[in-house]
């Protein structure tokens, strides 16, 4: 196969495997009434046990006005509450409440059943050598992003 034609098909795979992923996470997500993007957000915010919004900002990547939407969402179902923080009151953290524990340990739970789901068929070796390829395909694409203009 000539490298246009396998890196054509090798792009396709991936967006298939994109979707079908988070088709399955929110559908998963969706019986717990949040979204993928609120998952995310739950999820860093019940590993660090309060973050500050500009820190969740960093780690997922999402604009400012989308990651206001996910955290008004999460306070809206009862989630996840802003605070002060203790140590500067200008600053705003995100904690979870009791009902947002409640979920983020369900979704805990969940993902293990997931990921055996989706590396299902696959040896040790085989499951190292495709995170190894496809952490190589995203370190090209990044070295491309790089490289362009602004």
């Amino acid at each position: 196969m000539e490298p246009t034609s396998a890196c054509s098909e090798l792009l396709l795979l991936v967006k298939r495997v994109h979707l079908a992923v988070r088709r399955a996470y929110d559908t998963a997500f969706a019986a717990h009434g949040i979204t993928g993007p609120q998952a995310q957000a739950l999820r860093a915010i019940w590993q660090h046990h309060a973050i500050e919004q500009r820190t969740l900002h960093e780690q997922l990547g999402v604009t400012s006005p989308t990651l206001t939407g996910i955290v008004d969402g999460l306070v809206e179902r009862n989630l996840v509450m802003r605070q002060v923080s203790a140590d500067d009151a200008r600053v705003k953290q995100l904690v979870l409440t009791a009902h947002g524990r409640a979920v983020s340990e369900a979704l805990a739970a969940l993902m293990p059943r997931m990921e055996a789901q989706i590396i299902a068929g696959f040896s040790a070796t085989e499951q190292a050598l495709l995170c190894d390829w496809l952490g190589r395909v995203a370190c090209n694409l990044d070295a491309v992003v790089e490289h362009m203009p602004h």
